[in-house]
């Protein structure tokens, strides 16, 4: 049997509120499906250098992610490139930041919204969204129903 991972990482959703508000993830946990990890974030406290911590496991400082501003292929060995060596399949269905951190930058829309590549050394199956147009006014993220859906047809 295959075993699978599955990291939800909830960007900006205080603690007490996602164990509060998001009742399905909750009950895996209660059933044992699923571990809670509270985590104290890196610093810069921002969307993408923690995203680059979480994945590669040192800090800003060492990856070289300092803001939301530099985004760039991480150089550094991260959770997708570590799966692929020991045989494993990696997927992702994230913000397009992931792919550029760990499979390739920049993003090009046609090319890397949406691909499967099996040889790849880190992330072999993509879904990715931007924030294109993004201001105080137009949030330009996706539902979480549209993204729990990608996530379940690349998980099936």
């Amino acid at each position: 049997m295959s075993r699978k991972l599955l990291l939800i990482i909830l960007d900006g959703v205080p603690y007490a509120n996602w164990r509060r508000y998001f009742g399905c993830l909750e009950g895996w946990v209660q059933s044992g499906e699923a571990r809670v990890w509270k985590m104290r974030a890196s610093l810069p406290s921002m969307s993408g250098p923690c995203y680059a911590s979480i994945h590669s496991g040192v800090s800003p400082q060492e990856h070289g992610v300092l803001t939301n501003a530099h985004i760039f292929r991480v150089q550094k060995p991260d959770i997708f490139s570590q799966v692929r060596k020991a045989g494993g399949v990696t997927g992702a269905v994230t913000h397009s930041w992931w792919s550029e951190f760990f499979n390739r930058a920049p993003f090009d829309f046609v090319r890397d919204i949406e691909y499967d590549e099996p040889d790849s050394d880190s992330i072999n199956h993509g879904r990715f969204h931007t924030m294109s147009g993004y201001d105080h006014k137009n949030q330009a993220t996706p539902s979480d129903v549209d993204l729990f859906a990608t996530l379940t047809s690349l998980c099936a």
